[in-house]
């Protein structure tokens, strides 16, 4: 028992002789250590491809942030995305008004075409165009809209009327904004209202609506309304 107690202090004698005499490292020396190491490190981490941070810094704050980062991102994806689908929703009802002003601008000028005048308040205004009755002579109508009514713009708001004196009426949508005189009212087109007086050749098939149907305002590609004898009219 002894001689290992004896064996363990010699041994442990001998560690610190060995440490004593070997020379001890300037702050210089040490610091040129320590970059070695630094750069021996650097160059491992990038041969494991473990990014431009130390690995050792990755901690649950680090993958905190890239969670939070990318549910930013969805959400901007997101806004962005419900933003286009609007514009292009408005952009279709523009589209949409626009034919349908176009329409009636050309459906007041056959009526003026037939009747002398466009229609007047006690006429019924646009109404006018889809009667199916009326006290004007030369009326070959309805003109316009559906049976007995005419169709709203695409924001469920009626068409815009006044007739004037000598002039082509006032024929226009409010648009999206609902709002007289902005930039979002949309008018036809020019000399749409004239059109039925330079080219009449659209008279040749025009006849009793009983047997033509309906002019549906304002999808030209849509089938038309089914006549007073049930077939869809050619």
């Amino acid at each position: 028992m002894e001689e290992s107690k004896s064996q363990v202090r010699s041994a442990n004698d001998a560690k610190r002789s060995l440490a004593q005499s070997r020379p001890k490292l300037s702050a210089a020396r040490r610091s040129l250590k320590k970059k070695a190491i630094a750069r021996e490190f650097e160059m491992k981490r990038r041969e494991l491809g473990l990014g431009n941070g130390p690995a050792f810094k990755r901690g649950f704050g680090f993958y905190m942030i890239v969670i939070v980062g990318l549910v930013l991102l969805g959400s901007l994806l997101l806004k962005q995305a419900s933003v286009v689908d609007r514009k292009k929703t408005v952009n279709a009802k523009m589209l949409y008004a626009q034919r349908s002003v176009d329409a009636l601008a050309e459906a007041l000028g056959r009526y003026r075409f037939h009747c002398g005048c466009y229609p007047t308040a006690e006429d019924g205004g646009l109404e006018a165009l889809s009667s199916k009755v009326s006290r004007r002579k030369g009326w070959m109508g309805p003109y316009a809209g559906s049976w007995g009514h005419m169709i709203p713009d695409p924001w469920k708001r009626p068409y815009v009327y006044e007739p004037q004196t000598n002039a082509h009426p006032v024929v226009l949508s409010l648009g999206p904004d609902g709002i007289r005189g902005t930039a979002d009212d949309v008018i036809p087109a020019e000399g749409l209202f004239d059109k039925p007086f330079k080219d009449a050749s659209w008279t040749n098939d025009w006849v009793h609506f009983s047997r033509r149907g309906i002019i549906v305002v304002p999808k030209k590609s849509k089938d038309r309304q089914r006549a007073g004898n049930g077939k869809p009219v050619r």
